[in-house]
C-alpha cells in the first residue's frame, strides 16, 4: 500500500484472517465476497472507502483499504409522540420528557412533524461520530461472518462455521494493532509464512510493515501476481525444451490457488509413454497431479511436464526428482491398462452392461440400451442417415457405454467416451462410429458445445431423452437446489440439440410423446419432461444470448421445430417494431380473455352473419401460410380487424348456448390462427 491515497482524513486499514487451506476452487468467490462486504460494512458506518484490495491465498484472506478517520456528521430528524400527547396544559408531558431525554434534547428544542393528518413532535439531533478504530473490529466481524459458502464446518466448542478453521487474525489502523477475536480466535500482531519456507510466525509492525512481513515469509498474497508468475516462468520453461503450453485457464487458476509463493519447475517423462493417447496422458497430468503438459508446435505431446512447488526448500532437484516418480508410477500403470484393454474387443465388453447398474429406479445399462434402440427404430424414418448410416447408428448404440468396462476408464472416469472412441477407432470401426461414441457427453457443462457429428447429435438427444422420461416418471425430477440425478443438465442438452442442429423437423413435443409411448409412460411424464427441458432451455439462452423467458418461450411454445428458432426469432423481432403489433396484439388479448377452454370445430360450421363469415375465412388463409412467415403476419393484421369488427357486432356470450359455443369455436380457431408462429400469450401481455 502506497501513500499517494493518504491524507488527513483518511488512514490504512489492514485485516488478514489465516486458515486451514480452502479448497482452491472456493477461494476467489470468498475473497471478492469478503472485499465487498468489508467495503459495504465500513460505508453502513459512514465511513469513505478508497482503493480497497482483497487478496487470498489458500492460508489466509487480506482487505487492505484507505478509509476515513471517523465517522461522516450525521444530523437526523426524530419522531416523538403525537403532539396532542406532548402537553396538558400547556406543561410538558411524561411523554414528551421521556423523549428529551432519550434524544438530549431539551423540551423547548422540539418541533413538529406532520405526517398525514397527524402532527407529532420531533427532534433534530446530531449523531455521534466515532473514530475508525472503533468501528473497525465489529465491522470486521460481520463482514467475515456474512461470507457466503458453498458448503462450511463447525469446529472447537462453539457453533461458528466457515469452510475452514480459522488459525490466526490481525487488524491495524496504520501502526496501531486493533484487538479482533474471529470465530473464537482472538488477534495478533503477528502473519506466518509459508509452510515450507517459514511456518513460524512473523511480526507486524503495522499495515505499512506487512509486505515487509510477507516477503520474510515468501509469501506472495496477491493471487494475480502469482497467476503471472506462474503462466510467464512456465512457459519460459516450456520454450526451454522448445514446446509451448495449450492455454489452459482452468489448471491455471486451480495451481494459482493452492500455493503461497510459486516455484515452478520443468520434469520429464520416459518417451516410452508416449505410446499411451494423449487425452490419458493429460489427465495423468493435468487432473491428477495438476501439472502442464508441454507440447510440440505440431501440438503432439513432448515427455515434459511443468509442476508448480509452494515455496523454494532446499533442494529443487529433489522436488522434481519426487515428482517425475509419481508420474512415471502412474503412467505406468495407464500403459498396462491401455495394451490390456487393446486385448479385447469394445463388442466383447456389452453382455457385462446387462448387470451394471444405471440407476436403482431405471435399470441396468443394458436395460438402457434396448430403449434407446426401441426409440431409433420407431423414429429410424426421421433422421437424416442414408441406410448403411443408420445400420452404423446401430452399432453405435450397442458400443457407446462398452469403455465404461475398460481397465483405463475405471482409472480415469473422466475418459468416459473419450476412451470408448480411441477403442472404435484402434479396431477399425467406421470413423463416424467411432466420433459418435467420443461425442457422447457433450454438452457436459455450461459453455460446452453439442456434438459436430450427425451421429452424435442423435446419440445424445436419444440418451438424454431416455434418462429424463424415464427419470420424471420414476420420481427422480430435480426440486429446488436438489438434482441428484443431474436432471437439468441432461435437460439442457436435450433443449440445446434440439434447437441448435437440424436432426429433428418435427414440433419437440412430438417427439416427447412418441418417446413416452414407446417407453410404456404415462402422458404426465411427457408433459413434465418437455416443460423441464423447455424451462432449462430457456434459462440458457437468457444467460448466453440475454433473450427474456418470455420471447424464447414464445417461439418454443409454438408447434415448430426448435431448429427454427433463430429465423423466428428474427422475425419475432421484426414483427414486434412493427407498427401494426400493438393493434394485433390488442385483438389476442380480446380473444385470450374470452377463451375457456372451447376446442376448434372438426368440422366448419355454417356462419349465420358475415362478421363470422369474414374471421373464419381470413383465419383459413393465416393457417395455409406456414411456410411463409411474412404471408401470415400480413394476414394476422388483416385477422386482427376482422377480430375487432366481431367483438363490435355481436354478442360473444350470447345468452343462447347454441350461438355462444359457434362463437367460441370461431374465436378457437382464431386463436390457433394467431399462434401459428408464436404463443402470442407470452407477449402480448
Amino acid at each position: 500500500m502506497t501513500d499517494r491515497h493518504s491524507s488527513a482524513d483518511m488512514r490504512s486499514i489492514l485485516v488478514e484472517v489465516g486458515l486451514e487451506e480452502i479448497p482452491s476452487q472456493y477461494l476467489r468467490d470468498i475473497i471478492e465476497n469478503f472485499g465487498h462486504l468489508m467495503r459495504d460494512e465500513l460505508r453502513n458506518q459512514r465511513l469513505n472507502v478508497s482503493n480497497l484490495q482483497a487478496w487470498a491465498t489458500p492460508r489466509r484472506l487480506v482487505v487492505r483499504a484507505w478509509a476515513s478517520k471517523e465517522q461522516e456528521a450525521l444530523r437526523e430528524r426524530v419522531r416523538g409522540p403525537l403532539l396532542a400527547n406532548a402537553y396538558k396544559d400547556d406543561e410538558p408531558t411524561p411523554a414528551l420528557l421521556g423523549f428529551c431525554r432519550r434524544v438530549g434534547v431539551s423540551p423547548g428544542d422540539v418541533t413538529t412533524i406532520q405526517d398525514g393528518s397527524k402532527t407529532y413532535i420531533g427532534a433534530e439531533i446530531e449523531q455521534p461520530i466515532h473514530p475508525l478504530e472503533e468501528l473497525l473490529a465489529p465491522a470486521v466481524q460481520r463482514a467475515f461472518a456474512q461470507i457466503p459458502l458453498v458448503r462450511s464446518m463447525r469446529w472447537g466448542h462453539g457453533d461458528y462455521r466457515f469452510i475452514r478453521p480459522v488459525r490466526w487474525c490481525s487488524l491495524w489502523v496504520e501502526e496501531t494493532f486493533i484487538p479482533l477475536v474471529i470465530a473464537g480466535v482472538p488477534g495478533s500482531a503477528e502473519t506466518y509464512g509459508n509452510r515450507t519456507n517459514h511456518p513460524e510466525a512473523l511480526a507486524i509492525l503495522g499495515t505499512q510493515d506487512y509486505d515487509r512481513a510477507l516477503d520474510q515469509g515468501l509469501v506472495m498474497v496477491d493471487q494475480d501476481k502469482r497467476r503471472k508468475v506462474i503462466e510467464t516462468q512456465a512457459r519460459g520453461l516450456a520454450r526451454s525444451v522448445s514446446g509451448y503450453l495449450d492455454p489452459d485457464e482452468e489448471l491455471l487458476e486451480e495451481v494459482t490457488q493452492l500455493v503461497e509463493w510459486p516455484t515452478p519447475f520443468l520434469g520429464r517423462f520416459d518417451e516410452v509413454y508416449l505410446e499411451i493417447p494423449e487425452p490419458i496422458l493429460v489427465t495423468s497430468m493435468r487432473v491428477h497431479q495438476r501439472y502442464f503438459p508441454v507440447h510440440k508446435t505440431d501440438g503432439t505431446l513432448l515427455p515434459y511436464f511443468i509442476g508448480v512447488r509452494n515455496g523454494i526448500g532446499d533442494d529443487l532437484d529433489m522436488v522434481r526428482h519426487g515428482n517425475e516418480k509419481v508420474l512415471r508410477a502412474r503412467l505406468s500403470d495407464a500403459l498396462y491398462f491401455y495394451r490390456t484393454d487393446l486385448g479385447h474387443a469394445l463388442a466383447d465388453h456389452r453382455p457385462q452392461l446387462d448387470r451394471v447398474i444405471f440407476h436403482a429406479k431405471l435399470g441396468t445399462y443394458g436395460d438402457k440400451i434396448a430403449r434407446i434402440h426401441s426409440l431409433f427404430d420407431a423414429t429410424r424414418a426421421a433422421w437424416p442417415l442414408n441406410e448403411t448410416e443408420k445400420d452404423q447408428f446401430k452399432l453405435v448404440i450397442d458400443l457407446y457405454k462398452a469403455d465404461l468396462l475398460t481397465q483405463v476408464v475405471q482409472e480415469f472416469p473422466e475418459l468416459q467416451g473419450v476412451m470408448g472412441e480411441i477403442y472404435a477407432q484402434a479396431q477399425k470401426f467406421p470413423n463416424a462410429v467411432a466420433v459418435a461414441i467420443g461425442e457422447q457427453y457433450h454438452p457436459g457443462h455450461q459453455g460446452d458445445r453439442i456434438p459436430h457429428s450427425v451421429m452424435g447429435q442423435i446419440l445424445v438427444l436419444l440418451d438424454r431423452l431416455d434418462t429424463v422420461l424415464e427419470g420424471v416418471a420414476n420420481g427422480l425430477k430435480p426440486t429446488g437446489s436438489e438434482d441428484p440425478f443431474g436432471m437439468r443438465r441432461s435437460a439442457l442438452a436435450i433443449g440445446r440439440v434440439l434447437s441448435e442442429s437440424e436432426i429433428w423437423q418435427e414440433p419437440a413435443y412430438d417427439l416427447f410423446m412418441l418417446a413416452a409411448q414407446l417407453l410404456n409412460l404415462e402422458r404426465t411424464a411427457a408433459d413434465e419432461s418437455y416443460d423441464l427441458v423447455l424451462s432449462r432451455l430457456e434459462y440458457h439462452l437468457d444467460v448466453t444470448q440475454g433473450i427474456p423467458a418470455q420471447k424464447s418461450r414464445a417461439i418454443l411454445a409454438a408447434p415448430y421445430p426448435w431448429c427454427s428458432y433463430p429465423r423466428r426469432l428474427a422475425f419475432l423481432d421484426h414483427i414486434l417494431a412493427d407498427p401494426h403489433w400493438e393493434g394485433v396484439a390488442l385483438s389476442f388479448k380480446r380473444i385470450d380473455r374470452v377463451m375457456k377452454g372451447i376446442e376448434v370445430p372438426k368440422d366448419p360450421p355454417e356462419w349465420d352473419l358475415p362478421v363470422e363469415q369474414r374471421v373464419w375465412t381470413v383465419s383459413q388463409r393465416a393457417m395455409a401460410h406456414q411456410n411463409s412467415a411474412t404471408h401470415w403476419w400480413q394476414t394476422v393484421q388483416e385477422l386482427s380487424t376482422a377480430i375487432d369488427a366481431l367483438f363490435d357486432a355481436v354478442l360473444i356470450n350470447d345468452p343462447d348456448p347454441d350461438v355462444r359455443l359457434k362463437r367460441g369455436q370461431l374465436l378457437a380457431y382464431a386463436q390457433k390462427a394467431f399462434n401459428l408462429f408464436f404463443d402470442m400469450r407470452q407477449i402480448s401481455v
